[in-house]
C-alpha cells in the first residue's frame, strides 16, 4: 500500500510505519461486511471514537468519506480508495493537526474461515516530527494496535447482534 502524495519514494519508504492486526471472528462474512460497509457510523459501534460522520452525500464506495473524531483530541478524513463488495474497504487518512501522523492509509479485509470470518487490518502511516517521530514510532505502534484491536473486537460484536 503506498501513501499518495508522498514525493520521494525512498523517503517515505524510510519513514513509512506498518502496523497489521487480525482477528477471527464468529460471526459470518457477510454480517461483518454489513458493520464495515456501514462507512459513515464506525463510532455507533466502537466507544474508541468520540464521533464519526459522512462528509456529503456518498456513504459507499470509492470516494465516500467520513470525519473521525479521536479520542481524546484530534481528527481524520477518510476517504475511500478501494471497495470490494464483501471483501475489503481500504481509505486514505488524512490527519487534523493534533494528531501525530502526516498521512496514513488502511485497508480492511475479510475472508471466510470455517463458520466465521477472518478479518486483517492494515494500517500504514508517517509519523510527524522527522526523525523523532521516527523515535517515538514505537509508542504509537503500540497505542495504535490496541486501538486497532479494540475496533475489530468491536465490529465482531456488532456483526454477532441479531438482526
Amino acid at each position: 500500500m503506498n501513501l499518495p502524495g508522498s514525493g520521494d519514494p525512498k523517503a517515505v519508504i524510510m519513514a513509512e510505519r506498518h502496523l497489521e492486526v487480525r482477528r477471527r471472528a464468529a460471526a459470518s462474512p457477510a454480517s461483518v461486511w454489513a458493520v464495515v460497509a456501514d462507512f459513515p457510523n464506525l463510532a455507533g459501534i466502537w466507544n474508541g471514537l468520540k464521533g464519526s460522520r459522512a462528509i456529503g452525500d456518498q456513504a459507499r464506495g470509492v470516494g465516500a468519506r467520513r470525519q473521525v473524531d479521536l479520542k481524546p483530541v484530534g481528527s481524520l478524513v477518510e476517504t475511500v480508495t478501494a471497495w470490494e463488495e464483501g471483501r475489503a474497504l481500504a481509505t486514505e487518512n488524512r490527519p487534523s493537526a493534533l494528531v501525530p501522523m502526516k498521512r496514513a492509509a488502511a485497508r480492511i479485509t475479510l475472508d471466510p474461515e470455517g463458520a466465521g470470518t477472518a478479518i486483517t487490518f492494515d494500517y500504514r502511516y508517517v509519523p510527524r516530527g522527522g526523525p523523532m517521530g521516527q523515535l517515538t514510532g514505537p509508542v504509537i505502534d503500540r497505542m495504535l494496535t490496541g486501538q486497532f484491536e479494540g475496533m475489530l473486537a468491536a465490529v465482531e460484536e456488532a456483526a454477532r447482534r441479531p438482526g
